[in-house]
């Protein structure tokens, strides 16, 4: 686990293995080592763009944010999910300082100091005793939660996604250049103009897009 990425633009970690996963799947031999460092740059590539297109961490990242509570609200929506482990809670009360918030469940349900998490969404209710809401404490980023987002085990499809997309560019950049000797298509030709996503993500096939859709963030602007 790497250190909590404090309100920073996500370092996003790779989750692919480049003999287990990338050299089998390019039908490159485990032993051939020449190209090792061109395919750890598109194994990279391939894994930050996954992440960065889904708005989320696959792999399992820490985070640590601050929140900002007003108006009785009695939720904190993190900016990733699925939420894995244990999280971190803490509530600052003004003068009084920090309060550490422990994980209420119907069979734990603790005192007056407890949070209720839904892992799927990232979002962490204040509760008291009886399972029951109540308000944060008020105050300007007097939240810090730390918390882990991401899979674990990684998604089938999320895998295939990504290995595809390692292979697309790895066949029409590195393949190609080097004189493959098998026809190779040009970028927007792979596998038909007909099935390259247009616009912000010009160039990566369709079918790579359907396979991730399912995991895409959906919220309002």
């Amino acid at each position: 686990m790497t250190e909590a990425q404090r309100e920073v633009a996500p370092d996003w970690v790779p989750y692919l293995d480049l003999d287990m996963d990338v050299k089998p799947y390019l039908q490159i031999p485990e032993e051939s080592t020449d190209s090792d460092t061109q395919l750890q740059l598109f194994l990279d590539m391939g894994c930050e763009w996954v992440q960065r297109y889904l708005g989320q961490p696959v792999a399992p990242t820490e985070f640590f944010r601050f929140f900002t509570k007003w108006g009785g609200s009695d939720r904190v929506v993190l900016p990733y999910a699925p939420v894995l482990g244990d999280l971190k809670v803490i509530e600052w009360w003004a003068s009084s300082g920090p309060h550490e918030l422990t994980e209420q469940t119907p069979a734990k349900q603790g005192n007056q100091e407890m949070f209720q998490v839904d892992r799927l969404k990232g979002i962490v209710f204040r509760t008291f005793m009886g399972l029951l809401p109540r308000p944060y404490f008020p105050g300007l980023r007097n939240i810090e939660i730390t918390w882990t987002a991401g899979y674990n085990p990684i998604p089938a499809d999320i895998k295939i996604a990504t290995l595809e997309f390692i292979a697309h560019w790895w066949r029409n950049t590195q393949q190609a250049s080097r004189g493959a000797s098998s026809p190779t298509p040009r970028m927007e030709e792979y596998g038909g103009a007909d099935v390259v996503v247009s616009g912000m993500w010009a160039g990566v096939p369709n079918r790579i897009i359907s396979l991730l859709s399912p995991y895409e963030q959906v919220g309002i602007g």
